[in-house]
């Protein structure tokens, strides 16, 4: 997008590069080596967040423990390994109980050294508060301590800034995409563990609230606005899956299926399932017969930045060259990988210099709108993540509730991904295009 001092624009392409590299460790290095994890438990006084109706005396609503406990999906996290399917999953994977299983306990439990856990501290609590903000013994006994103790002051004794887009992200994606620790394999997948979907911005908004019940209030004018927490989100997961196809790449031997998109293999023999009915040259399909990689959360960005006026022909190239490398040359895949993960790092530098005014919105909606219609999210994984971005710029254009039968209609399309059809999807993202509606 041309702008007025377009140079000053070119000479900070390299800082956010750098501060986005920075920030993205920042995650891990601000907790202390010597902190602990001090369980749920510690949170749940009526005094504290264990309040069994909001409060007005601070500015927190203080009946978080009790909108986690009752409410929000973490708290089960644990509890799910418990029950038949994942009995039968583990059978089936030769693992032993799920819920001892590490495979499975490293996204639906604390995991943490015996050392770093305090007498409170349970396994069974599932993904409870330390798991977003932090081991909390640092901070624990004044972060209410307020202005004497600042928000700084925590932060430096362990507190996660989630108030920072970024942190979140990373902090959201180590188990809703996987890192090296923490992976849904394909012999996870094909022993029945559900496909994983994430978008930031929608699922954050999903947990806050949660049951009807919300975890925080959003204050009006501060924090980050949904497309900012939307974009870190994309950047972040494509990040993660990167990683892991780069930790797949130096294992010098094939790499795992599931960092492939499912529909690679998963689909019916007809002409039409490889590519027939899409408009255009697929940038990131690869060659014909490779197997494409999960870049759902990439085809995202490339059409946000495209609808931008931001070039995206390096960061498409790096990702093919990663993609064909996998595929048929795997003792170039890890140096294939690293150049896309440094072409992403550009990619979102240009972007966070981007507006997001009213106009920017609308172009971004409306370019999303035309690239789904003609086919560029081919298969049902990414096909939500367009949904999910398409339905999040209607809320911040005001409207969502103009279109609520579209919406319904649209996640009716993804509701099973066998019966996914691209022409039935594309027939309903027609209805919502925003110049066919009339507002009231």
């Amino acid at each position: 997008m041309m702008r007025k001092g377009m140079w000053m624009k070119l000479a900070r392409r390299s800082v956010q590069s750098l501060l986005f590299c920075l920030s993205m460790a920042a995650f891990a290095a601000d907790v202390p080596k010597d902190a602990k994890h001090e369980g749920a438990a510690s949170c749940a006084s009526s005094l504290c967040h264990g309040s069994s109706r909001p409060l007005d005396a601070h500015g927190v609503l203080q009946n978080e423990y009790v909108t986690w406990s009752q409410f929000d999906p973490h708290s089960s996290a644990y509890r799910v390994l418990l029950n038949a399917r994942s009995r039968q999953m583990a059978a089936r994977l030769r693992i032993g109980p799920a819920e001892k299983a590490p495979q499975c306990l490293a996204c639906h439990a604390e995991v943490v050294p015996t050392a770093q856990r305090s007498p409170r501290h349970q396994l069974s609590d599932g993904i409870a508060c330390e798991s977003c903000h932090g081991p909390s013994s640092k901070w624990l006994p004044t972060h209410h301590q307020s202005p004497a103790v600042t928000h700084a002051d925590n932060l430096a004794r362990g507190l996660a800034a989630l108030e920072r887009p970024v942190v979140r992200a990373e902090t959201c994606t180590a188990c809703h995409v996987g890192d090296a620790k923490r992976y849904a394999s394909h012999a996870m997948m094909a022993a029945g563990h559900p496909r994983l979907v994430f978008d930031l911005e929608t699922y954050g908004e999903l947990w806050r609230t949660s049951g009807g019940r919300e975890h925080y209030r959003k204050a009006p004018g501060k924090g980050a606005d949904a497309p900012e927490i939307w974009i870190a989100g994309l950047v972040t997961a494509t990040q993660r899956q990167l990683d892991l196809i780069g930790h797949q790449a130096g294992r010098g031997s094939i790499a795992d299926f599931g960092v492939y998109a499912c529909h690679s293999c998963h689909r019916d023999l007809r002409v039409a399932a490889f590519g027939g009915g899409t408009s255009g040259v697929d940038p990131l399909a690869g060659a014909p017969g490779e197997l494409r990689l999960q870049d759902g959360n990439a085809r995202m960005l490339i059409v946000v930045a495209q609808s931008l006026g931001v070039a995206t022909q390096d960061f498409t190239a790096a990702w093919t060259r990663a993609q064909s490398a996998l595929n048929r040359e795997p003792a170039r895949a890890a140096a294939a990988v690293a150049g896309a993960r440094t072409a992403l790092v550009r990619l979102h530098a240009a972007l966070g210099l981007q507006r997001w005014q009213t106009a920017e919105k609308q172009r971004v909606f409306d370019g999303l709108l035309r690239a789904a219609r003609s086919g560029a999210f081919p298969d049902p994984a990414a096909a939500e993540q367009a949904a999910m971005g398409l339905v999040m710029l209607l809320a911040e254009l005001d409207l969502d509730r103009t279109r609520k039968a579209q919406i319904d209609q649209l996640f009716a399309t993804l509701r099973d991904d066998n019966a996914f059809d691209r022409v039935r999807f594309a027939r309903v993202l027609a209805q919502l295009d925003r110049k066919t509606v009339r507002s009231p």
